[in-house]
């Protein structure tokens, strides 16, 4: 079979650094519990992985994070996740005498920057998607954020003070969302001041699903249902009319009834190790 691959593939550098630094909690830590505080990244193969090195993971959807840190045995070490956290987290960890590795991506954290310096100028507008953990973080420890939901493109522009807001958004949001939600801002506040797209391997990833050639008619995503970035190439592969399918490793592809005689396009989403694309790009050129 003809694979068209979508580069880049693998782990963003965001989701590397993390994955190192929760591994090197466990080797400076090895007589001690080394908790994972929700899921590091989004993508149960990683998780997986992470939890054969001895790292114990806190599902953060069964509950909330404040709770989950709350059961860690006092002493023990906490790895917070690349999304970014609550910052009244860390007293908490302080308190209970937590050792912390924190893994926030430094997107996710130039955001915030952004965001303070911002505010002393006139409204923030944070454009993210409700639920979402980078979004929620992001709200928790930024309150006068005007908050634009791209899952229901509800916002408050009453809420807005000036003519000339800053907007700030999630990092692996898509760029049809991104578009949508702009021209909604702009129509209100011609001269809102637009930051940048800060995730470039997000929006490399993008751009090269968007521009697959008409000849190729299947894309293959590898990534979580639960990851949001691997969600929009999927979303972006289905709006320009691809038969789209999500998988989250190899055993999800063989599962698939394709066509070996037919080209496929593979992408994989940030949080999506390079194996996993090794492993399936392998197999779809054995068909």
């Amino acid at each position: 079979m003809k694979v068209k691959p979508i580069l880049p593939f693998g782990y963003c550098k965001g989701v590397q650094q993390a994955i190192l630094l929760a591994k090197k909690a466990k080797e400076e830590n090895p007589d001690r519990a080394c908790y994972l505080l929700g899921m590091l990244v989004h993508n149960e193969e990683t998780i997986a992985d992470l939890e054969d090195h001895g790292l114990i993971v806190l599902d953060d959807s069964k509950d909330s994070l404040e709770s989950l840190l709350l059961r860690i045995p006092d002493g023990q070490v906490v790895i917070f996740s690349a999304h970014g956290h609550d910052k009244k987290l860390d007293e908490i960890a302080r308190r209970k005498r937590l050792t912390v590795y924190d893994s926030t991506c430094s997107f996710v954290s130039d955001n915030l920057k952004e965001a303070f310096e911002a505010s002393k100028r006139g409204s923030v507008i944070y454009i993210g998607a409700k639920g979402h953990l980078e979004a929620e973080s992001f709200l928790a420890n930024f309150k006068e954020a005007v908050f634009y939901d791209v899952k229901s493109d509800l916002w408050d522009p009453s809420s807005v003070k000036g003519s000339s807001p800053t907007v700030i958004s999630q990092t692996t949001l898509s760029y049809l969302e991104l578009e949508k939600a702009h021209k909604a801002i702009l129509s209100s506040f011609p001269d809102a001041k637009i930051g940048p797209e800060r995730c470039l391997a997000t929006t490399l990833r993008q751009e090269a699903i968007a521009t697959i050639p008409d000849s190729i008619k299947s894309v293959i995503v590898l990534g979580s249902a639960r990851s949001n970035n691997s969600k929009k190439l999927y979303e972006i592969a289905k709006e320009h009319g691809k038969e789209a399918y999500l998988c989250l490793g190899l055993d999800d592809v063989k599962k698939l009834n394709l066509n070996p005689s037919e080209e496929i396009a593979l992408a994989t989403g940030a949080s999506t190790s390079p194996k996993t694309y090794h492993d399936v790009l392998g197999y779809l050129e054995s068909l």
